[in-house]
């Protein structure tokens, strides 16, 4: 089973920082499922698609990951100063 969690039904407009949101249609509204070219934050990693993997655990992040070498890189989704969307990956979670 691969990372995306959430289905991404209807893609968002592109970000200045290059990021694409997409979102699940839900009853409720849409949720957000992932961000392709993704900057990534805490990590030497060029920007890539990061997948939800959870239910937001606090109003400001969203538990996430994407691939690095085969592995799987977690962390959080989260948005800048800019209120545009950026991955912070965990300390422990890349190597190089």
């Amino acid at each position: 089973m691969g990372l995306q969690k959430y289905r991404a039904d209807v893609e968002g407009e592109q970000q200045k920082n290059g990021g694409v949101p997409a979102y699940a249609k839900w009853m409720g509204g849409p949720s957000l499922a992932l961000v392709r070219n993704c900057k990534i934050e805490g990590a030497e990693l060029s920007p890539r698609t990061v997948y939800v993997r959870g239910e937001a655990d606090t109003f400001f992040s969203i538990p996430a990951a994407c691939q690095h070498k085969g592995k799987i890189v977690r962390g959080y989704l989260t948005v800048d100063d800019n209120q545009e969307y950026v991955f912070r990956a965990y300390k422990d979670q890349v190597q190089s």
